[in-house]
């Protein structure tokens, strides 16, 4: 981060001066990390769950993994996935040699733009998850990464970056070429393709983006029409114009991994950076439209999301999002009709840790009224109905199906679906025993690693296991190695789970698949789904040997 006063002039040189440097980390997460392993052997997603809050080490880590010149070789998305390639020793290793700053002053910059890249990575995984996306661990991954050359610019360029972006838009472009010798888009591009950047980070930079100019403004237009009126809106809206109908292919952009991305980066632009309410209302009703939500839940939604990201994600001179909510908090809740405030009502008062200082800053805002809410965590878990009713459809008539290929169709959809699970597959064991292919899945797209997984059956593997004896499987991160080591690594790589369900399903004494189902990673999986899990694999073993014999006899 030294001010120097000689800088490249061209992009080559840019790449190979910034390659040459290594980024310091403002968290002391890894030094936690290091001791935990020394202690105990944690699951890569503990370990990952630790290390996140961290870009820097995340980086590192990451390059790491994805530095194989082989172009087989499996390419890693998240930060789990690649200290599994890598190994614990070579992590370990990694995480001893980040070196880590003071908090001063002469860093802020750097560290705001640390912070800022979480904030908007954290907020597209959950737009995506809110639209029931599949990839959300890889769009946050995505998202970060894509911010990594801005990252080593702030911290070794500052002069020219404090410059730049006090420049208007319209001579920004000019000034790059004056003070870089190039674009900075070009220096993002390159030094992401050199840092081995996944790929939905280099996208971020390859493509013309996933809308243009003009299907943001229809996303906007589509939005605000959509939005409810307020009062003071009413009289300027006596005449609405024609409903306005997105385009089919505005449609289909939406659910693009890299929407999700640049839908982030604009509501953070025009909320946190123009806070003005036009721009305010702009942004949330832009957001609802993306996200096919009503602006009430969007507003709700990214609240919720910022104020985690204040706790979750540290990082020191990076509050500003935090408070720019706790002011909208303000603005926006009001008191129950005919109520008025007093000193005397319950209020739930949030607080925030800003890093640079260490204190606490309380935002006095009315979040909620008076009258306490029963924990989520004491809320009993049931299954959705459709999952009820085709146990009760089995119990009642077993052979009410087409084929026992529906029937299992049907079993496989509702486990993922009726218990609210990510993912289910049911692998089916080939004919000489030998082999387990998916063939029924649900929640599991075609980019899905899981999609198209086959695995040899091997002593010793919980696949073998499984082969010899029927039996059902809760697997924890609290579960014994020698019980979490029965998973073969990769199955793991595949999955990118270390909790999950697996049972084995027998018809008549003998093996004919396996069911594997598994939750989102930042997602407990509950006693009650497991419940329910094994009664679902017990009626689909029934029913298929009614189905069986009742083939056999006719």
């Amino acid at each position: 981060m030294a001010e120097t006063t000689t800088y490249p002039q061209d992009l080559q040189s840019w790449v190979e001066y910034l390659l040459k440097r290594k980024l310091p980390s403002a968290l002391s997460l890894a030094p936690k990390a290091v001791l935990l392993m020394e202690n105990e052997a944690p699951s890569y997603l503990k370990l990952a769950q630790i290390l996140a809050p961290d870009p820097v080490v995340s980086l590192a880590i990451m390059r790491k993994a994805n530095d194989n010149p082989r172009p087989e070789s499996v390419f890693s998305k998240t930060l789990d996935h690649a200290m599994s390639m890598l190994g614990h020793q070579q992590v370990k290793e990694l995480l001893v040699a980040i070196k880590k700053l003071d908090i001063k002053y002469g860093y802020r910059a750097y560290y705001q733009t640390l912070g800022a890249s979480l904030i908007k990575a954290y907020l597209a995984q959950q737009f995506a998850k809110a639209k029931g996306s599949a990839k959300s661990l890889d769009i946050f991954w995505g998202s970060l990464f894509s911010d990594a050359p801005m990252w080593y610019m702030w911290c070794y360029a500052t002069p020219l970056m404090r410059e730049i972006s006090r420049a208007s838009i319209p001579k920004r472009k000019a000034l790059e070429l004056d003070l870089l010798g190039c674009s900075l888009k070009d220096i993002q591009l390159e030094l992401l393709t050199a840092l081995n950047a996944p790929d939905l980070a280099l996208k971020t930079q390859q493509t013309q983006h996933c809308l243009s100019l003009r299907d943001w403004a229809q996303l906007s237009r589509f939005g605000q029409a959509s939005a409810p009126t307020s009062a003071s809106q009413s009289v300027a809206q006596a005449n609405p114009a024609e409903p306005i109908e997105l385009s089919p292919a505005l449609k289909i952009a939406r659910q693009q991994p890299l929407f999700f991305i640049e839908l982030s980066r604009f509501y953070l632009h025009y909320y946190l950076k123009d806070s003005s309410p036009k721009q305010i209302s702009r942004a949330l009703a832009t957001t609802a439209a993306g996200l096919d939500m009503p602006v009430d839940k969007v507003r709700t939604l990214c609240t919720k999301t910022l104020l985690k990201a204040a706790h979750r994600y540290q990082m020191p001179y990076s509050a500003n999002a935090v408070c720019r909510v706790f002011d909208d908090v303000k603005e926006y809740v009001p008191h129950a009709q005919g109520e008025t405030s007093t000193t005397g009502d319950a209020r739930t008062v949030f607080s925030c840790v800003i890093p640079s200082t260490g204190k606490v800053a309380k935002s006095k805002r009315i979040i909620e009224s008076t009258g306490a809410k029963k924990p989520e965590d004491q809320k009993t878990f049931t299954p959705e109905a459709s999952f009820l009713h085709l146990l009760k459809a089995i119990k009642q008539q077993p052979t009410d199906f087409n084929s026992a290929s529906a029937l299992m169709t049907k079993m496989v959809e509702q486990i993922q679906i009726g218990l609210r699970l990510k993912r289910c597959a049911l692998c089916v064991l080939s004919k000489d025993k030998s082999k387990l292919n998916i063939v029924f899945k649900s929640g599991i797209d075609g980019d899905d690693p899981l999609a198209s997984f086959s695995t040899p059956i091997i002593k010793g593997t919980i696949f073998s296991v499984l082969c010899d004896k029927p039996a059902a499987l809760w697997l924890k991160p609290s579960v014994k190695k020698e019980v979490a080591d029965l998973v073969p690594m990769n199955f793991k790589q595949t999955t990118q789970r270390d909790e999950a369900f697996f049972a084995s399903i027998f018809v008549k004494g003998k093996p004919i698949g396996v069911v594997y189902a598994d939750q989102d990673p930042d997602q407990r999986i509950d006693e009650a789904q497991f419940r329910y899990f094994k009664l679902a694999i017990k009626a689909l073993e029934s029913s298929l040997g009614t189905i069986s014999q009742d083939a056999q006899d006719s």
